[in-house]
């Protein structure tokens, strides 16, 4: 069934017609045969044959029907599918330009505390103790990691 895929529609829609209108016209000829002499004996075989392409003829065009609505279900889910693709990669260029700017703030802050510290450094470094300004230096460094001064 998946090797139909590759039949064009327009082909694949005359076959089945073609089937469905054959099976009517040799089940109606079965009727004429009656009438001629010499093909009497093929009236019965033609009816016959002729119900066999009809039944199949509507068989195969619900079949064909079904499988049209397939594709266009397919279709329309293959646009949403683009679409959703388009939106992610707005959305991917948006969440870039937000982690830019903040890889770009975070290095910014740390440059303003390192040279804090240089500035308290001999305060921190002349007893071997922790200056509480270091401290308040850190601590305000950690109570605002997004926030811009």
């Amino acid at each position: 069934m998946w090797m139909l895929s590759f039949v064009p529609d327009a082909v694949l829609y005359f076959v089945v017609i073609g089937i469905m209108f054959s099976g009517i016209a040799l089940y109606a000829l079965s009727f004429f045969t009656r009438f001629i002499p010499p093909l009497i004996p093929y009236s019965g075989i033609a009816r016959i044959l002729g119900t066999i392409l009809l039944v199949g003829g509507i068989y195969f065009y619900g079949s064909y029907s079904t499988e049209m609505e397939w594709r266009s279900k397919v279709a329309e889910l293959e646009a949403k599918v683009a679409i959703a693709e388009q939106q992610s990669t707005e959305a991917n260029v948006k969440i870039q330009t937000v982690v830019k700017e903040k890889i770009k703030y975070v290095k910014e802050t740390r440059v303003v505390i390192q040279e804090h510290i240089k500035t308290v450094e001999a305060k921190i470094d002349s007893i071997c103790k922790v200056a509480p300004e270091a401290v308040d230096i850190l601590n305000e460094a950690a109570a605002t990691p997004g926030a811009k001064k």
